[in-house]
Parts: C-alpha cells; sequence; structure tokens
C-alpha cells in the first residue's frame, strides 16, 4: 500500500497543476463575465463623462435561461431509464419514478437546473455534486408507566439505548433490579410470604431512551466554478486523472462529519483573509473577519480529490478518493465512479472548459458601452455647448458659473461670450447599436424573435414565416439543451440511480401522481441507460402541438376502423400522445385531464343489434306515440270545457250581483218617498244594469270563443308534430 506521505505529495503536485491551469487560462475569463453580469466598472471612466454600463452579459442569460428550463422542469418524467432487458422493464419505470422523485422533490431540482444552466451560461462550466449523506438524528426521549412488554420494545429496538431504567410497583414503590442471563437489568417480579413462597407482582418500567434515526439520503448541490477543479486534458470527467472540490468549511462542519476532534482543532486556519479573483469578482471586496471568531468556527480549506493511483505498484491504477487539509490527510478510500456532473454550452473538443455564453457578449457588451457613452456625451454637449469668453470684457465670473432660464450674463461688450458649436451625430450610433444586437443575436440564438418583443414578426405575411423565423433563432437554445442533456443531466441521473441501489437497503414509499408507492431499488439495474425527453429535433412548440394533434387524429381513426383489437393502436398509446400534447402546450401533466386506461388493448365490440328488433321497436315507438297524441288530445279538450265552464259559473255570479243591487235601489226609493225621482232612477238604473250585462256576456262570450280557438290551435299543431314524429321513425 502506498504511503500517507506518498500519497499527499502525488495529490499535491495534481492539484498544484489543476489550479494552474485554472488560473492561468479559465478564471480570468470567469472573473470578467461575472463582473460583467454584475454591471461592474471598467475602470477607465471619466469625471463628467457617461459612466453608463450596458448589460447584454446579463440580459441574454436571463432571456435564454425561461428556454433551457423550460426543457427540463416542464414534466414529472423528463428523464426516463431505459430497460436492457423484459425483466428491468417494470423496474424501469419505477425507477424513473422515483429518481425524478428523488431530483425534483427532495433536492428542489428547479433550483439546481436554475443554478446550474446559469453557471454554465456565465462561468464556462455548471458543476453540480452527487453523494449519498449519512446523517443521523438523536433525540433524547423520556417515557413513565411501561408495562413489560412495552419495555422490551425498547431493549430489542436497534435505534434505541436506554441510557436509565426505574422499576416500580403498581403503587409507586422502587423496585430492585437484577441482572439476568443477557446481561439486561430484569426487575424481580415477586416477593415472598412467611412461609417463603413468591408471591408475584406487577411492574412497571420508567425510562429514559436516546433514539437515533437514520435521515441519510442522496444529496444534489451545486458547486461554485470556483471551487472546482479538474486536470487539463479532463473534458469526460468520467475519464478525467484528476478532479477535486475544493470548499472552504468550518472545523465544527468537519467533527460533524465524523472526524476527529483533536485532529481538526490541530489543524491550521486558512491564513489568507482576503478574497480574490473570481471569490471576490463574485461577493464584492470584502475581508474575512476571523480574528474574533470562535476556533471552532474558524475556515480550512478542504481538498476532496479523485485522482488516479497503483497502491499496489499492479501496472493498473484505481480511481481513489482523498480528503485532506494542508498536510494532513483525513480520509482515503478507493471509489468505482467520481460524483460530479458537468454541463458546458458550448464545449471545445479535448479541453475540460469550453466557452460561455458570457464570452461571446462580454466583448460586444464593451464596445456597445464605448459606443453609448460618446452618444451620451455628444448628446450633453450639443444640449450643453462649451463657452468662448473674454474674460477682459466679462462683469461677474460668477454669471458664467451660473446657469438658469432667463439668466443674465454682464459684459463690458457684446460679443464677449461666444457658444462653441458642437454638432449632434448621435443619431449615426444608433444603426451601430442595432447592428451589435443583431451580432448578439447571430452569435447566442437569443433575439427578439425568441424573447417575444418583435413586433415584426407579428406582421409577417404568413404564420409558416413567423414560425421558421423563431424556429431559426431557436436552434442554438436547442443545441445547448441538448448538450446538457447529453452530457451532465445524463450522469447526473445515472449517478442517482446507483446511489439508491447502492444505499438504499430498504423498500421507500413516495407519493406518485396522487397515490403512494412503495419501491424496493435494491433489485434494480444500477446499469440501465438513461433517456432524456427534451423535445428538440422537431421545430418550435406551435409545431409539436401541431404534429401531435395529427398523430392523435391517426390513432383514433385506426380504432374506429379497425376496433380495438387492431394491434396497432390501443387507449394507452392515446393516452400517451394526450400527455405529451398536454405537456407541449405547458401543462405539467395530465393528470386532472383523463384517467390512464389499462395496459392492452380494448376488449372487443358489442354485437351488433338485429334490423328486425330495430323495426318492430320504431313501430312500438310509433303506436306510442299515437297513444301520447290522443292522450294529449283528451286532456286538451277537457282543459277547454273546464275553463267554459269556468266563465258560465262566473257569469251567473255578475247576474245575480246585478238582482241584489236592483232590489237595493228599489228599497232605497220606497224610503226617500219620491216616486217621479224614484221613477227616473229606476228608468236610469235599468238601462245602465242592462248595458252592463249585455257588456259583460259579450265579453264572457269572446273569451270563451277565443280559449276553444287557441285549444283547436293546439290540438292541430300537435298532429303535425305527431305525424312528423312518425314519419322520421319510419325514415330511419
Amino acid at each position: 500500500m502506498i504511503h500517507d506521505h506518498d500519497l499527499l505529495a502525488k495529490v499535491r503536485r495534481e492539484s498544484y497543476a489543476a489550479e494552474q491551469y485554472v488560473t492561468d487560462e479559465v478564471s480570468l475569463e470567469r472573473e470578467d463575465a461575472m463582473e460583467r453580469y454584475l454591471g461592474a466598472t471598467y475602470g477607465d471612466e471619466q469625471e463628467g463623462r457617461s459612466s453608463i454600463i450596458t448589460r447584454e452579459v446579463l440580459e441574454t442569460i436571463e432571456w435564454a435561461m425561461p428556454s433551457l428550463l423550460s426543457v427540463f422542469a416542464s414534466g414529472d418524467r423528463i428523464v426516463e431509464y431505459v430497460p436492457e432487458g423484459p425483466e428491468d422493464v417494470q423496474a424501469a419505470d419505477q425507477a424513473t419514478d422515483l429518481a425524478n422523485h428523488v431530483f425534483y422533490k427532495e433536492n428542489n431540482g428547479f433550483l439546481i437546473l436554475n443554478t446550474w444552466f446559469k453557471d454554465a451560461l456565465l462561468s464556462k462550466q455548471g458543476v453540480v455534486k452527487t453523494f449519498y449523506e449519512e446523517k443521523e438524528k438523536t433525540t433524547e426521549e423520556e417515557y413513565q408507566g411501561l408495562t413489560e412488554d412495552q419495555y422490551q420494545v425498547f431493549v430489542n429496538d436497534e435505534t434505541v439505548t436506554i441510557k436509565e431504567t426505574g422499576i416500580t410497583d403498581e403503587f409507586g414503590n422502587e423496585i430492585a433490579e437484577m441482572e439476568g442471563d443477557d446481561g439486561i437489568m430484569q426487575a424481580q417480579a415477586f416477593d415472598f410470604d412467611m412461609m417463603g413462597n413468591p408471591i408475584p407482582r406487577q411492574v412497571f418500567y420508567n425510562v429514559e431512551i436516546e433514539r437515533t434515526v437514520n435521515k441519510g439520503g442522496i444529496k444534489v448541490e451545486c458547486i461554485p466554478p470556483e471551487e472546482f477543479f479538474v486536470s487539463r486534458k479532463g473534458s469526460d470527467p468520467d475519464e478525467a486523472t484528476y478532479l477535486e472540490h475544493r470548499p472552504s468549511i468550518t472545523r465544527s462542519d468537519l467533527i460533524s462529519q465524523g472526524y476527529d476532534r483533536d485532529v481538526i482543532m490541530g489543524l491550521p486556519a486558512d491564513d489568507r483573509n482576503d478574497p480574490q479573483g473570481e471569490e471576490e469578482a463574485r461577493f464584492g471586496n470584502s475581508t474575512h473577519d476571523d480574528e474574533r471568531a470562535d476556533p471552532a468556527m474558524k475556515e480550512l480549506t478542504l481538498h476532496e480529490s479523485y485522482i488516479y493511483i497503483d497502491p499496489d505498484d499492479t501496472g493498473i491504477a484505481t480511481r481513489y478518493k482523498v480528503i485532506w487539509v494542508g498536510s494532513t490527510i483525513l480520509d482515503k478510500e478507493p471509489c468505482e465512479h467520481q460524483p460530479f456532473s458537468l454541463v458546458e454550452p458550448i464545449p471545445i473538443p479535448h479541453r475540460a472548459y469550453g466557452l460561455s455564453l458570457a464570452d461571446l457578449v462580454s466583448p460586444l457588451q464593451r464596445i456597445k458601452t464605448v459606443i453609448m457613452r460618446q452618444t451620451l456625451d455628444n448628446l450633453y454637449l450639443a444640449n450643453n455647448p462649451e463657452r468662448e469668453v473674454d474674460i477682459n470684457n466679462i462683469v461677474s465670473m460668477d454669471d458664467l458659473l451660473m446657469s438658469r432660464a432667463g439668466g443674465i450674463k454682464r459684459v463690458k461688450k457684446m460679443g464677449s461670450i461666444r457658444e462653441i458649436a458642437h454638432p449632434f451625430v448621435a443619431q449615426h450610433s444608433f444603426p451601430m447599436l442595432q447592428g451589435i444586437d443583431q451580432m448578439i443575436s447571430e452569435r447566442t440564438g437569443v433575439s427578439d424573435a425568441v424573447t417575444g418583443i418583435d413586433a415584426d414578426v407579428l406582421s409577417n405575411e404568413t404564420a409558416t414565416a413567423s414560425n421558421n423565423q423563431k424556429a431559426a433563432a431557436n436552434q442554438r437554445l436547442e443545441m445547448f439543451a441538448r448538450i446538457f442533456a447529453e452530457t451532465g443531466v445524463r450522469h447526473l441521473f445515472k449517478t442517482i440511480l446507483r446511489l439508491l441501489v447502492q444505499h438504499q437497503d430498504v423498500p421507500k414509499i413516495i407519493r406518485i401522481r396522487n397515490e403512494f408507492v412503495t419501491m424496493d431499488p435494491r433489485s434494480w439495474n444500477a446499469e440501465m441507460d438513461v433517456q432524456i425527453d427534451v423535445g428538440l429535433g422537431h421545430g418550435n412548440k406551435d409545431q409539436k402541438v401541431a404534429y401531435l394533434r395529427a398523430l392523435l387524429v391517426e390513432q383514433k381513426e385506426l380504432l374506429f376502423q379497425y376496433g380495438g383489437m387492431n394491434g396497432m393502436v390501443t387507449p394507452r398509446d392515446m393516452y400517451n400522445t394526450y400527455e405529451k400534447l398536454v405537456k407541449a402546450v405547458g401543462m405539467k401533466s395530465a393528470d386532472g385531464y383523463m384517467n390512464e386506461p389499462p395496459e392492452g388493448p380494448l376488449p372487443p365490440p358489442q354485437p351488433q343489434p338485429d334490423p328486425n328488433q330495430a323495426l318492430i321497436q320504431g313501430q312500438m315507438q310509433i303506436e306510442n306515440l299515437k297513444a301520447q297524441s290522443r292522450m294529449s288530445e283528451t286532456q286538451m279538450k277537457m282543459m277547454a270545457d273546464e275553463k267554459a265552464a269556468e266563465r258560465k259559473f262566473q257569469m251567473e255570479m255578475i247576474d245575480k250581483q246585478i238582482d241584489r243591487e236592483k232590489l237595493q235601489i228599489e228599497r232605497e226609493k220606497i224610503a226617500a218617498g219620491d216616486r217621479q225621482t224614484a221613477a227616473k232612477l229606476k228608468s236610469d238604473e235599468d238601462k245602465a244594469a242592462a248595458n252592463l250585462m249585455i257588456q259583460s256576456r259579450k265579453a264572457q262570450e269572446d273569451a270563451t270563443q277565443k280559449d276553444r280557438d287557441r285549444a283547436i290551435d293546439l290540438i292541430e299543431r300537435e298532429k303535425d308534430r305527431q305525424a312528423q314524429r312518425e314519419a322520421t321513425i319510419i325514415k330511419n
């Protein structure tokens, strides 16, 4: 075995070489990209001149991010595992659900993707580290009055450590303990009477326990690019001879991870107090105030190195994981796989680092900043021109220094103050600025058509032209997405599957599509391939939706024409198309819109009904309609007769009321004693009563006739509708 001293020397050499490679060629470019993204000054600003800084780097990256994230975070099964054989079909489906659950739910996958991709677009490379985190949670608990069976549950629980036990009887009296055959203290569960016979008694246990629960799980975290180092020829991280994660970590964190306290407290703290390079560009120029910090909170530079070595001198190198601080190796172990997943928007073949969007845009931002500053300076001078002054003819210099509307300049001689003309030429800058924007669009694929702010796109003669323009603009972004999918994302999910099979030693219960499912990864194939559905290569979103709809129409026609046993299309196939269509329009999944059908074809169709039976049923329907028609006609006649009888009864009541009024009038006439007046009154009242009776009877007769006419009309209409229904049934 290789000695720690020799191993440390080899690791240090590789670490220094990787650091020099990054420092000489990469770090300065990433530092500049970060400053351009944050809008830092260039250092050449002049007092009295414009110091504006354009933000093309920020705008380009932020506009590219939504398109990239929508590819990988728009559904629940973006990544799927491909079975290697028939025995892996069910396992692949379960592994897909569990891996996506681990990444998106347990590790907040959306935020990880956001940081990961933005690091790549800004700093050449995005790095994600995936590992199984051993994490235990210890709690102290206290229980009173436990029975023997309840106490034995704690004794047999491997996660429980009994710290203290007290035993009492039913009256609260303490009971002596004795050591059992297994070494565990047990209660003396009986007394003795005067004759020496045992007397059993009930005992209760009062215990203090310490419960340790394993809270470990798969951890996915983004690493700042300045903390990751790779050998010069590390274009493929799985084949790189050296990889290193170099974070700053406190002594307290190392001790909590299980390292020896005395060793950790004896390690020297970092001797640098000021951030440098990329760290300063990211966090600003602020100093670390470690002088008054607790010794446990002082930071150390931890080196987690992955290196190929030949410890047994067999001639075959093996990858080792070495953790070291300063000149002390804290841990070392062989490891088959490395935990880092890398994404780069523009990889350069055979190089560890490629190019970022910031590398493409940063020079153009510099040019645009210069032009904008000159444009604003020219505008300022045109609006506030300089003056030529004859100081011998000036009364007061304060007049020259104070400029206001309606102000007065006191001079001894006219023409002593004269403006120096500065022609306005800034309008010539705007075509240049537009040209720079076009260059940025061509380099990055981020254009106004993609962002949706180009009004000209909507004014094209056809929708096809608009779609083609947008699709062409998306090609560069789609290329970025495909590169991300085939490199870092694929490696990430292969690592997750490998860790699930290796560390998930008990079945896991998760909620998938509103159902709780039990999964046991121990029997899965850890080497299943990964398929990533990024939706590329089929045009833009509108085109994909159109393709899916056309496919759905073809599936429906096959099912309708050949039935559910056609052997080509099943309801499950149509459901899959619907699900992809739902995702294509921007929704997360098809849940809530349709139910997932069972596997297999549709059951055979039901036999067609007998035509003769259909004819008999039609004739029966006609007879039923005729009977209903006759019944309706009879009911309408009865209603008309009832209304006529009601009208007649009302007329009789009116006649009786008139008679009663006449009698009352006669009585009043006799009581008055005026026969002549009574006679005249009688004549007038008789005439009025007669007229009233005639008008009332006429109105009653008119209303009755109208009711009869209306009833007859309804009957005729019902007969016509009945005839039409019979004709329709006979025709069918």
